[in-house]
């Protein structure tokens, strides 16, 4: 017999907290929730979107598209971000001497004290994980999460025709 469509999402229903799409979407509002609470935002003016970007961009500096690249962000808002980053100081523009078609960004000193210092609060977070569960299995933890993500870029890389594309 077959199952009616409440049936069948009755059944999905059952098994949401173990869903993985549920369980990734949960951890990174929670590690949102995390950045904003114990990252120290400048003046509160970094918006939460605008960290991708920000952490996309190199110490010697970094092209849209390689930031595009690196931040899974669409070039189109790379592009929007990249100009408020500016207007506040994070971020500076110059002339790509390999390609003067681009330009490449540069980190402020601002951005690059509030980039280290996040990184040092990440690191003391994940020294906590290290506690929670152990060192091994945050090490599998994390292995599995980038094989899962190297599967994904894979299927994009088939959609790199145009610079629209993540």
């Amino acid at each position: 017999m077959k199952k009616t469509i409440d049936e069948r999402l009755f059944e999905f229903e059952k098994k949401h907290e173990n869903n993985w799409q549920h369980i990734i979407y949960n951890l990174r509002k929670h590690m949102d929730f995390w950045t904003t609470k114990n990252v120290n935002n400048p003046s509160g003016k970094i918006k939460h979107s605008y960290l991708p970007v920000l952490f996309g961009i190199r110490v010697n500096g970094s092209t849209a598209t390689q930031i595009a690249k690196r931040s899974v962000v669409i070039k189109q808002n790379i592009s929007r971000t990249i100009k408020e980053l500016e207007s506040i100081g994070m971020v500076t523009t110059r002339v790509n001497k390999k390609d003067k078609r681009s330009d490449r960004l540069d980190l402020t000193p601002e951005a690059k004290e509030f980039i280290l210092e996040a990184h040092l609060k990440v690191e003391e977070l994940q020294d906590t994980y290290k506690k929670l569960v152990g060192e091994r299995d945050l090490e599998i933890a994390k292995e599995v999460v980038l094989k899962i993500i190297a599967y994904h870029e894979s299927l994009n890389e088939t959609n790199d025709d145009t610079d629209d594309e993540i």
